[in-house]
């Protein structure tokens, strides 16, 4: 059974998103684990946004070369991140669309189009060779 573009492009979204929320839910114990070691609280949030979410939007960007894929799941991957982080360090006001709206940091909103920019770059660069 062979699948369309549109059923391969909505299930590499589904792993964009997966993957971001599987990295913001992990981003307490990876911070845990990092403090540990001796590191400052942040470090385990910045490897997460630093290093892996470039390193999913890039490897999907080359497994699946879709330019509307890869900006939509790098949407959805961040928008993922922030929901899991806000499972894993609730907000203290009641949970609604303006609270998680406030908790966004203009740096995650930075690093989204980063995404972008690499998975486009990875993208890209794939259909060149592939060619």
């Amino acid at each position: 059974m062979k699948t369309s573009s549109f059923q391969q492009g909505s299930i590499v979204l589904l792993l964009y998103m997966f993957g971001g929320l599987a990295l913001g839910l992990a981003n307490r114990p990876l911070g845990q684990a990092v403090q540990q070691l001796g590191v400052k609280p942040g470090v385990g949030t910045a490897i997460n946004v630093n290093g892996l979410l470039p390193l999913l939007a890039v490897g999907l960007g080359v497994a699946y070369p879709r330019l509307a894929t890869v900006w939509l799941g790098a949407v959805g991957m961040t928008v993922a991140f922030l929901v899991a982080l806000a499972l894993v360090h609730p907000p203290p006001q009641p949970w609604n669309a303006a609270t998680l709206l406030r908790a966004v940091q203009p740096v995650l909103v930075l690093a989204c189009l980063g995404y972008i920019l690499l998975g486009t770059m990875a993208a890209r660069i794939t259909c060149r060779v592939r060619q």
